[in-house]
């Protein structure tokens, strides 16, 4: 006797396959429930990307998902799941996306609005940085306890409880999310913990707090003291870019060092010669003369900190001139974007910087 399964039947079958931990055989009741049903319901895509999933295959998995929510919209942890998943990945655009598709549904969720402004301003959105900023600062709840908050901060870390530490600053950080105890609390807490989240915090205090040069400093240290040069160098830019950008009075030298040691660790010389007179150009900045500048970015014409330099040094003296050095540093990125990742490594890989 024919056994005939509906649509529904099929993806019940497949669902229990899924339960019960033999995702593979679920796809061919998967594909039977299509040959029924050509276009599908949200339903199909949920569970292809479920058993995706728990074979590990995360990006066919999210692509099921994302059909799934184009199809029915009000599925809001499946936002938050897509969401994470693309910023894992390195992808704060489409993280931003699926994060505010998610607001749409739970606008009062103060943690995702203030993913929603980190991932903003990840990628140069300043203006919807701002907008979710200012609309966590405008929750005054908890402002009248922002000096018990620190105390209790401060003896949880003397003290090291950190995990007390750790649980108090992240619940609060959306309520005082420009207040730069929070950060250094929540860092602090998590290296003593040695959490996996700690790089999350370095993050978070550098965006915040992006025309600084000490986070992108100390996220640049721990990622050296985890093997991780290139990113690490990417830090060091970015670090370089705002004490030339912001003028900064901070250690340029500490910064150009650290610069030197990751070009030493990846075994690029060439760069560490360009760096070592680079230092010799800023410790002799006052007297230094525009021909020595441009005889020495001849001699080193493909390192990076020194055509930013020669751009920020003639941005005042001769903009024609500051001009060609920023065209010249574009040109340099693009012949070497494969080679140092230059638009997949680190928090603000997707902003547009000028000096």
């Amino acid at each position: 006797m024919k056994v005939f399964f509906t649509y529904d039947h099929l993806l019940n079958i497949a669902e229990e396959k899924i339960i019960t931990e033999t995702p593979s055989k679920a796809f061919a009741f998967l594909a039977k429930a299509k040959e029924l049903h050509p276009e599908p319901d949200y339903r199909y895509y949920n569970l292809l990307g479920e058993a995706h999933s728990k074979l590990g295959q995360e990006y066919e998995a999210m692509e099921a998902f994302e059909m799934s929510v184009s199809l029915n919209k009000n599925q809001f942890p499946l936002f938050l799941k897509i969401a994470d998943y693309y910023e894992k990945e390195r992808k704060p655009d489409k993280a931003l996306l699926y994060t505010e598709k998610y607001l749409e549904l739970v606008p009062t969720d103060k943690n995702r609005l203030y993913k929603a402004a980190i991932l903003s301003r990840r990628i140069g959105k300043e203006d919807f940085y701002l907008k979710y900023i200012k609309l966590l600062e405008s929750d005054t709840s908890f402002l009248s306890e922002q000096d018990a908050l620190q105390t209790s901060l401060s003896r949880n870390i003397k003290n090291k409880k950190w995990k007390e530490a750790e649980d108090l600053a992240a619940r609060y950080l959306p309520y005082f999310p420009r207040i730069e105890g929070m950060y250094e609390s929540l860092i602090l807490a998590r290296r003593g913990r040695q959490s996996p989240l700690i790089e999350e915090a370095y993050v978070y205090a550098c965006v915040i707090f992006k025309e600084e040069t000490r986070y992108f400093v100390r996220y640049g240290v721990y990622l050296q003291e985890k093997g991780r040069y290139q990113e690490a160098l990417s830090s060091f830019r970015r670090a370089f870019f705002n004490a030339l950008k912001y003028e900064a009075k901070g250690d340029w030298g500490e910064i150009l060092f650290l610069l030197r040691q990751s070009y030493a660790n990846l075994g690029w010389e060439k760069e560490t010669l360009a760096i070592d007179l680079l230092v010799k150009d800023l410790k002799n900045k006052a007297q230094l003369q525009d021909e020595v500048l441009e005889n020495h970015i001849q001699t080193h014409r493909k390192n990076r900190e020194y055509l930013l330099f020669a751009s920020y040094w003639f941005k005042t003296k001769d903009r024609n001139k500051s001009e060609l050095y920023k065209k010249l540093l574009n040109e340099r990125d693009r012949e070497n974007e494969v080679k140092e990742f230059l638009f997949v490594i680190g928090p603000f890989a997707l902003e547009n910087l000028e000096l």
